[in-house]
């Protein structure tokens, strides 16, 4: 963890987390991270020379250097002032590189693929994690070795997000903030249950979800996702297992394992939650249902990342009454869960000097600097969730006081958490079908729903996800 001196200490800006929630930001705000940096000059941030090119960011001055101009797409024009006073630095440290934002609605990292496919996509952007397995197969993306082995920070970056992101031997990308999947539970709900401690095992949160459960109060001992999105909370119970939907192949192929035991096992846990009464009454609930029943004492426990804590106190959930913690252990003994969160990239399509002047912008906004900077921005405004900073040399208890449960799980995540499984996004909708079935019908045999389900995305979705796939 980063050191500092007595005099940072006292002019850190820390907060209680109660304190630090009275003041609600959007989701978007606080993952508006590509548009700030750090009131020093970030260290660090130039190229290192490239072979086949003549006059290196590492030897060339601002001056000799011919101009860029690099594009990057952005959710929003509306900045405040310190981002863009931050972007102001950045352009006055690298003169010879102009910005150019483009708009662009909904996630620009998940239409990265379609827009190099297309010679529309920027020369860099802020991907999340669960795109990085198919746009590492595509060879969309500029491998970052000779940038980063020249980088002095490199080496701060913590391991296991930097082999999350490399193949080979190659690097493609530099992570920017980590949310881990956790398992929430309310304390108070708890406390009137008289339960003192969270559940360490599927057979401990059935049991206690069976004490919460007050239909007459509309609480439910337990929720999980039913109507949508159903296979993103379920395979974090089939890991718990000990298995997996799909298995990636060496040429980047997939193969289904819908049928695997430990799905079948994780079929059987859900059906049980259902048989015993404890699920959310109402199984077409969406997310947003789910997550503000939650925030309202209505749920007693359930799937939760770490990035969602502001948005439940948001909605009326009373702080001290949130209780964090890794997600139960299932048959396999392994508490298993997904690390999400975002990263930047460089297009592999772009021309050299656009990849070195995205270097530049990448490398000052992953500085120490600048993320520092970042969270004390943050501290001012009254509002974070406990993320992982994915670099060793720092933490965001370093600018917020947080329970020390939530310290205790942010580290026992990062040894944990692991990415969605592969071809996630194509062959989601198959696994969907499944769960929804056997949570609706009493007489369905998850065996069955779940080889149909395999078949059918088989017959529909497999082929084309290989041929795109395949190395």
């Amino acid at each position: 963890m980063h050191e500092q001196t007595e005099k940072e200490d006292l002019t850190m800006k820390k907060r209680v987390l109660a304190a630090l929630l009275c003041t609600s930001l959007t989701a978007g705000a606080l993952a508006g991270c590509g548009s700030f940096g750090g009131k020093e000059t970030a260290a660090g941030t130039k190229a290192p020379e490239t072979a086949g090119t003549e006059g290196s960011a590492g030897t060339e001055t601002a001056a000799d250097k011919e101009p860029v101009e690099l594009t990057l797409w952005m959710t929003s024009r509306n900045e405040d002032d310190w981002s863009l006073s931050m972007e102001k630095q950045f352009l006055e440290e690298h003169p010879w590189i102009t910005i150019n934002k483009v708009v662009k609605e909904g996630d620009p990292g998940n239409e990265f693929y379609q827009g190099v496919a297309s010679g529309t996509a920027p020369d860099l952007v802020k991907c999340s994690f669960t795109m990085m397995d198919s746009y590492i197969s595509s060879g969309i993306l500029e491998p970052l070795n000779t940038y980063v082995d020249s980088w002095d920070e490199w080496s701060n970056f913590t391991k296991e997000y930097v082999d999350m992101f490399t193949r080979n031997g190659s690097v493609y990308a530099v992570p920017i903030a980590v949310n881990p999947m956790l398992f929430a539970y309310n304390k108070a709900l708890f406390a009137e249950a008289g339960l003192q401690e969270p559940p360490k095992t599927w057979d401990e949160a059935l049991e206690m979800a069976k004490k919460i459960n007050n239909p007459d109060n509309q609480v439910s001992g337990y929720a999980t996702l039913a109507a949508e999105w159903t296979e993103w909370f379920f395979q974090y119970y089939v890991w718990q297992a000990g298995g997996d939907l799909t298995k990636e192949n060496e040429d980047g192929t997939a193969e289904l394992t819908f049928t695997d035991p430990a799905v079948i096992e994780a079929a059987k846990y859900y059906q049980s939650l259902k048989n015993a009464g404890v699920l959310q009454s109402d199984l077409t609930l969406k997310f947003n249902d789910l997550t503000k029943n939650f925030a309202l004492g209505k749920i007693g426990m359930m799937p939760f990342a770490s990035d969602w804590v502001t948005d439940a106190v948001s909605n009326g959930m009373d702080p001290d009454d949130l209780g964090l913690c890794l997600p139960p252990a299932g048959p396999s003994g392994e508490q298993s869960t997904a690390i999400a969160g975002e990263c930047y990239v460089i297009n592999a399509k772009t021309d050299q000097a656009k990849k070195d002047a995205a270097w530049e912008y990448i490398s000052f906004y992953t500085s120490h600097v600048y993320l520092a900077s970042y969270y004390e921005n943050l501290a001012t405004k009254g509002a974070t969730s406990p993320v992982i900073i994915p670099r060793d040399d720092m933490t965001v208890t370093d600018f917020y006081e947080f329970p020390d449960e939530y310290k205790e799980v942010l580290e026992s995540a990062k040894m944990v958490g692991r990415l969605e499984f592969y071809g996630k996004s194509s062959f989601g909708p198959y696994i969907d079908r499944a769960v929804q079935k056997i949570l609706t019908d009493p007489n369905a045999d998850p065996e069955t729903e779940f080889a149909a389900a395999q078949k059918l995305c088989e017959d529909e979705a497999l082929a084309a996800f290989n041929e795109a796939n395949k190395k």
